[in-house]
């Protein structure tokens, strides 16, 4: 019964119609500036897993091979969630224009000064959005046909005590 109910939950968040769907705090219920208590709890009660991180300012929600949330804290709130997905090079440059097409809609255009084509920056507001493709075919996860990519929500103002 369990499994069935959050069989449901994941199909109504994550529609499969969209491979970068999840790739934002609002996905998950989750603001930047919330309690640590708050956020974990928010995660625990709509059946994640969560672990610890890297180091004790840091959980993480893996969610299958090729996706994964890290939640960074300072100051007991949260001050940046990362969402990071892996898939073939081809799937994940797809991924990328994606999330770009869907950050678009939400924000309108990115920062236009930064001429990359696999950067997308959002630093005109709070919080901040970073999304970075990687896709190279001659980086080490490149050369096996694996790509990366990383949307990044972050509070630039909240600097460590």
């Amino acid at each position: 019964m369990l499994l069935t109910a959050l069989t449901l939950v994941l199909a109504t968040a994550f529609p499969s119609s969209s491979k970068t769907s999840w790739m934002s705090p609002q996905a998950f219920r989750l603001s930047i500036g919330m309690s640590r208590a708050e956020a974990v709890g928010v995660l625990v009660d709509s059946g994640w897993r969560v672990k610890p991180g890297r180091n004790q300012d840091q959980v993480v929600v893996d969610y299958g091979d090729e996706k994964a949330m890290t939640l960074e804290f300072r100051r007991n709130r949260l001050h940046s969630a990362r969402f990071e997905l892996f898939a073939a090079l081809p799937e994940i440059r797809a991924a990328f224009e994606e999330q770009k097409a869907l950050l678009q809609k939400e924000h309108g255009q990115p920062k236009k000064s930064l001429r990359s084509r696999t950067v997308v920056l959002y630093d005109d507001r709070l919080p901040n959005i970073m999304m970075v493709l990687s896709d190279d075919p001659q980086s080490d996860y490149g050369k096996k046909g694996i790509g990366f990519l990383a949307v990044r929500y972050f509070n630039p103002v909240d600097g460590k005590p």
